[in-house]
């Protein structure tokens, strides 16, 4: 890596200091005058995208979200449903105030994530659960009547 690359990453890594990560992660292209390599990497998605990550049940009574969140507050997640469409925000904050970063691997700042979820889903019905940095969002399953249509 060259002088002037590290420098540039340096100054990143100011950005995240100052609240600026996510909106860093979410950029689809790099900051300016941030060419990472010399080919296109407009392809590559990036592994923030679906941060936090997630993962969705169906039983026969009922659908069941897991969102890993570690180190998250309860008071610190906010969630919202609309249809088929579930909206989980937060923040996540460093443990560590008053220290130098020698490696960082975990995400800090604020987070917003739209879920599609497979059914969809009333307020009233949703129950949400954080437990142990996983969150636990559950909701009954809506089974309607299979009715024939005529072909015309």
């Amino acid at each position: 890596m060259d002088i002037d690359k590290l420098k540039k990453w340096m100054e990143i890594t100011q950005q995240y200091q100052n609240g600026k990560f996510w909106e860093m992660v979410f950029d689809e292209h790099p900051p300016e005058g941030m060419d990472l390599d010399e080919k296109d990497d407009s392809t590559r998605e990036s592994p923030y995208l679906k941060y936090p990550q997630t993962d969705i049940y169906l039983t026969d009574q009922e659908v069941i979200l897991l969102m890993e969140i570690p180190g998250a507050k309860r008071e610190d997640i906010y969630l919202s449903v609309s249809g088929n469409k579930l909206t989980v925000r937060g923040v996540m904050h460093s443990p560590i105030v008053n220290g130098v970063t020698v490696q960082n691997e975990r995400l800090y700042g604020e987070f917003k994530r739209d879920i599609d979820l497979p059914e969809p889903a009333k307020s009233k019905h949703v129950m949400a659960r954080f437990q142990n940095g996983l969150l636990i969002v559950s909701y009954p399953r809506t089974f309607v009547r299979e009715e024939n249509i005529i072909i015309r």
